[in-house]
């Protein structure tokens, strides 16, 4: 592993403990604030129940939609310092690149890629349910939609990400 391979790696550990970071900083928030358990078997019975335990699972839409905002913010740093590699030497930034062949950053894309379909769905949704004034019953159908989407997307994407490591 090169030096610049390394820094690299380095920087994506670093933003990659950032994201888990603020995911339990804001999944601890929920506990404190709103009275909601961590991710349990109790919270799952409580999101299949109809009624107004529906909003809780709107709830933790709201916040996986800020942790996936903040992912992808994330990687848009990296990739425009990454990018930028190229102004500075291009064997660098070939060495750099190398890297996105690994099986961990392999795994990362398809996060990546979760985290850009649910937010961008979801945020869809959001300008749904205010321009439409939709009801509680319906937004929750639709996250649903979301949810759907998100996962047959992801595991599409992954067929496509993860097939050259298993071939």
């Amino acid at each position: 592993m090169s030096l610049a391979q390394f820094v690299f790696f380095c920087g994506f550990a670093v933003v990659a403990m950032a994201i888990v970071a603020f995911g339990a900083v804001v999944v601890r928030g929920a506990r404190r604030d709103d009275g909601g358990p961590f991710v349990t078997r109790a919270l799952v019975r409580r999101l299949a129940r109809p009624g107004r335990d529906r909003a809780e699972l709107q709830r933790w839409a709201f916040y996986l939609h800020r942790i996936s905002g903040l992912g992808l913010f994330a990687f848009l740093c990296l990739h425009v310092m990454d990018v930028g590699l190229y102004v500075v030497s291009r064997e660098i930034y070939d060495e750099v690149h190398q890297v996105y062949g690994s099986v961990p950053m392999r795994v990362a894309e398809v996060g990546l890629l979760f985290g850009l379909l649910f937010h961008t769905a979801n945020g869809l949704r959001l300008v749904a349910v205010d321009v439409a004034d939709l009801g509680l019953t319906a937004s929750t159908r639709v996250l649903y939609g979301v949810l759907g989407v998100s996962a047959v997307g992801t595991i599409a994407g992954a067929v496509f990400v993860l097939g050259p490591v298993f071939t």
